[in-house]
Order: C-alpha cells, then structure tokens, then sequence
C-alpha cells in the first residue's frame, strides 16, 4: 500500500468528499444534459371521443353504441382500443376501424330496467395519442306486452303486476312494465256488469297452448299474445209477414233457433225475455300457429203459432250482431169467406166462427155484403162456420191466399123448406081425399047405370 492511499483510509472524511464532488459534477452533468432529453421527447396529441346511443330504446332489445375516435386535428384514428363501461362497470373494448369507429352491442339482458344508464367510453392512449373520455346517457323505455282478442272485442280488462288496460276498438290492450322478470296475467273478460250491456265474452284458449284464463309470463321484453273468446251478443227478433209487415210477436208461442252443432241453440216463448236471450256470434279456432275467429250463423227450426209451423225449416239464417234484430219472415196468409144462402142464393149476416187447426176460435161479423176477411193465418186445415145457421162446419186447407165460399142453410131455408113440404103434403092430402071422391062417385054412377035397365023390364001390377 502506498502512502497516498494509506492516507486516504485513515482519513475517511476525504473520502466522503470526493464521493460528494463526483454526485455534484453528476448532477451537474444531467442538469445540463436534461433539456436536451427533455426537448427530444414528443408531446402526446389529444384525442375526442364521440359517442352515440340510440332513442327509443325498449326494455329487454338489444342495444348498438357508436364510438368514433379522433385527433385534435379531427381525424380518425384507426386501429386504437376503446372500452365501454356501463355505470362504472366494464363491459367490452373493441377497436376502432378504418373509419375510427367502434360499435358496442348491449345484449338486452344486461338492460334489464326501463331507467336511465351512464355510459362510459374510454381511451387510455397509445401511440403518441393522450388518452381521452367521454360519458353519455342511454334511456330505456318500459317494454309493452300486447294483448291482442280473438275476434276483437273491446272494453276487457288485462292486468300485469301493477298494470292495468282495457282493449280498445280493435281489441287491443298495452300494457307497460318497468322491469324484466316473472307476472301474472289476468284477464277479466266481463268487467261492465250491467243489466243493459249488450255484449259478453268467454275463454276459450291463447295462442300458445295454454287453457287457463288467467297465467304467468316471463318479461324479457316486448311480446304480444293472443287469446281466443267465444263473444255473445243480447239481440231482438221481429216477425213479418210475407209482405215484410209487422206480426205481433204475442202470436207466436215458440220458436226454435239453432245453430247446427247442438250447442248455443236458443228457444223463445211467452215466458222467455229476450233480454236475457245471448246469442253466440263468434268463438275462436286455431289454424296452424294462429288463432282465427269463426262466426256462428243460426238457423230457423220452427215458429209456432196457433199449434202450425209458419216457417221452412232451416230456410232462414242469420250471424248475431252487436245490438242487431234479426227478422224472420213467416208463413202467414189471408182467408177471405163469402156467405151465400144455400137455398135463396143471398149473402147471409151473421158471426163467422174460424177454428185453427190446434182448436183455437176466432170470431168475427159479416159484412153487409156478407164477406169477411181474416188475416195472418198459418197454413193448416181451418173450419168455417156461421153461428145463425144450421150448417155443419166447412173446412178449409190453407196454404195460400185464398178465398172460400161457405153456403149457408138459414132458418128461413129450414121454414121455407117446411112450409113448401107442409104445403107438399097438405097438397097431396086433398089430392088424395079429392081421388077417393072421385073415384066413390064413379062406382055410385056406374051402380046407378046399372041398376036403371032392370027396374024398366019389371011389370007393373
């Protein structure tokens, strides 16, 4: 060891010294050379984000969000990661493209509330580009569940959790929900209950294969379901006659419609309202995956009316309407009687006595030409007969307009008849009495011629 060196350990302050001096020029050194380092480095560009969500958006749909990235000069730069967060929360990076776009697709599950979100979307900066943020707002619109009637009828009233519509005029109800999940579905198919309402539906099915009215569904979005109904409707019935004039309904004792399957047939008497008659107008069928409404027509069985049928059976038909009259031509016909005495060949005056063919009478009074008109009758076999007379009763088969000639034996005929048959037999008895005298007078000659010639032969004493 030298003695410099011995030196220097046995006086270690120099040594700090020296190490001192070295940091000093170091630092001496990098100061100088720093702004030189500093003036090399690039500075990094800015960058915009801009970004675009959709209106409108519905709960449950799926989602697209536009991000285009661009420099401070406005151009778009391709190539470069942005990553999109939904309320804080990462959800996926795409890159941008040749256009500086990158398009971000929210599945609809993930949008599981009809609120608004935040959007986030971010670029961290690369290549000489300053990272750069942008946030928006993405609202989502409650979903509609859509209840469509088969036929359409409106006024029925559907419920979904806390939701409630009623069908319009094309039998439609929306119903809006807030949130995605599991409710039930209600439906209440006669809310109007009052004794005046002309119309009222049943259940028969939805679409989908489920026979319950009322049922759960599972919300994830907007759907629309179809339930099926039987609709029924109050309606009137009028009766005319062939030449489309009124009938009296009170004539009619019953009357039989049916509607060809055996079920829904309705049948009218004295005792039934036809306020309380509904008549089926539409039930619903399924054809492949959808429903179809299937009209039910009636058909006219009998009308009874004084124990005759005054319809063809079947002949007429008719598809109930809301509030509709269906009117139904009857068999009815007109009867005109002549009176005509039997013997003298006059009208005759009197009540004529019209017996239908189940034994009701009806009376009316002749004319003074001795005529009488009686006015929808069903066809059948009638008799005729005249109260002042002793006439034995004349039928008559109706089956059309018709006249009848009903002859007429009076008293006056039966008085006449025995007074001609008096004078008769009181002609015959003198008749008689005046041939037994003659004949008496005619013995008593021929004695008398007899008896002459002898008593004129006899000598006289």
């Amino acid at each position: 060891m030298n003695r410099s060196n011995a030196h220097d350990i046995r006086h270690p302050g120099r040594i700090v010294e020296a190490v001192a001096l070295a940091a000093l020029l170091f630092s001496a050194v990098a100061m100088v050379a720093a702004p030189s380092t500093a003036a090399a480095a690039p500075v990094p560009i800015a960058t915009v984000i801009t970004a675009e969500v959709p209106t409108g958006s519905v709960l449950g749909k799926n989602v697209v969000v536009g991000a285009i990235l661009r420099d401070r000069a406005g151009s778009r730069l391709a190539g470069e990661h942005l990553t999109l967060f939904i309320e804080g929360v990462q959800l996926q990076s795409q890159s941008t493209d040749a256009q500086g776009l990158a398009s971000f697709t929210i599945l609809g599950k993930r949008l599981d509330q009809a609120t608004a979100y935040r959007l986030t979307v971010v670029f961290n900066g690369s290549h000489g580009y300053a990272p750069s943020t942008v946030n928006v707002t993405l609202t989502i619109l409650a979903a509609a569940i859509e209840i469509r009637t088969v036929p359409p009828l409106p006024g029925l009233r559907f419920t979904l959790g806390t939701s409630s519509a009623l069908t319009g005029p094309d039998g439609v109800a929306a119903l809006p929900v807030p949130q995605a999940g599991t409710y039930e579905l209600t439906a209440d198919l006669n809310p109007t209950t009052s004794a005046d309402s002309s119309a009222k539906a049943s259940f028969v099915r939805w679409v989908d294969n489920v026979f319950t009215q009322n049922r759960t569904i599972d919300v994830t979005g907007p759907a629309t379901y179809y339930i099926g109904l039987t609709v029924a409707y109050r309606a009137n019935v009028k009766y005319v006659d062939l030449n489309n004039q009124p009938v009296d309904p009170a004539l009619i004792s019953q009357a039989e419609f049916s509607t060809g399957t055996g079920t829904n047939d309705v049948v009218l008497n004295s005792q039934t309202k036809l306020s309380d008659v509904w008549w089926t107008a539409a039930t619903t069928i399924r054809a492949g995956q959808v429903l179809l409404p299937s009209p039910v027509t009636y058909r006219v069985l009998s009308v009874k009316m004084h124990g005759a049928d005054v319809v063809n059976r079947g002949q007429q038909s008719w598809t109930p309407t809301e509030n509709g009259t269906w009117t139904v031509q009857v068999l009815l016909y007109g009867l005109t009687v002549q009176t005509q005495d039997a013997l003298l060949g006059g009208a005759v005056s009197g009540q004529i006595k019209l017996t239908y063919p189940n034994g009701d009478i009806a009376t009316k009074s002749v004319g003074q030409d001795g005529s009488v008109a009686f006015e929808n009758l069903p066809r059948g076999i009638y008799k005729l007969s005249l109260g002042s007379s002793l006439t034995p009763p004349t039928q008559v088969a109706l089956s059309r307009p018709q006249s009848a000639t009903l002859r007429v034996i009076s008293y006056l005929d039966v008085g006449l008849v025995l007074g001609f048959g008096l004078a008769l037999v009181v002609m015959l008895v003198v008749i008689g009495r005046w041939s037994i005298v003659t004949r008496r007078l005619r013995r008593k000659r021929r004695s008398l011629a007899v008896s002459t010639p002898a008593d004129l032969s006899r000598p006289t004493v």
